[in-house]
């Protein structure tokens, strides 16, 4: 009896001895689960609750020198630029509007001199032009410029008036043989301008035969 007692004591204060232990681990599990479950649960909560920003918000931020407030596009944005019109950089502007041509009203008995054959070389050649003054006013030959130094222009430096006329003369200096063609623009105190040519060919002279002296 005493063995069965002490048995059954015995075996009692083991059970009341591991109980609390079981228990305690138990509950420690418990907490374990719920701490886990908690902590995965919780940011998928709070990215659900979490509100998004508008992708198309702007910053905004004051300037300190006018006051105004200058945008900031968000990141990603894409600038857009505002679309070229190709015609407006076809446009040529329009030409100025040009003087009209100075009326002529002088006549020539000849603009257009040909000598022909009959100049000699080293012999200057000279032609004369004649002008008359058809106008109302009276003009006066303010240039005659030659197209080479080879020609050389002597002209009337008096006011020409109306019926009246006044002479050019070019002179061709004729140093070089053969062919020439050389031309002259006459300039009046109006705007008037004249073209004059002089033309021919140069006869070549040979150099006279030297006889050497004769020595005694």
């Amino acid at each position: 009896m005493k063995k069965t007692a002490l048995f059954i004591l015995a075996a009692g204060v083991m059970v009341f001895t591991f109980l609390p232990a079981s228990a305690q681990k138990k509950v420690t599990l418990q907490q374990v689960q719920e701490t886990e479950k908690g902590q995965t649960t919780k940011p998928a909560a709070a990215a659900q609750t979490k509100p998004a920003k508008p992708a198309s918000a702007a910053a905004v931020a004051p300037t300190a020198k006018s006051g105004s407030v200058s945008v900031t596009p968000p990141a990603g944005a894409v600038a857009t630029t505002p679309p070229v019109n190709p015609a407006a950089g076809n446009q040529v502007a329009p030409p100025a509007p040009q003087a009209p041509p100075v009326p002529l009203t002088c006549t020539w008995d000849v603009t257009d001199y040909d000598f022909g054959k009959n100049v000699t070389q080293l012999k200057p050649a000279s032609a004369t032009f004649t002008i008359t003054n058809a106008g109302k006013d009276p003009v006066t030959i303010t240039l005659v410029q030659p197209s080479c130094g080879c020609t050389s222009p002597k002209y009337t430096k008096e006011p020409i008036k109306p019926g009246e006329k006044g002479e050019v003369v070019l002179t061709y200096d004729a140093k070089i043989s053969g062919y020439f063609s050389k031309s002259a623009q006459v300039k009046l105190s109006d705007g008037q301008k004249y073209a004059l040519t002089i033309k021919g060919e140069v006869q070549k002279v040979e150099p006279a035969a030297t006889t050497p002296p004769v020595v005694k």
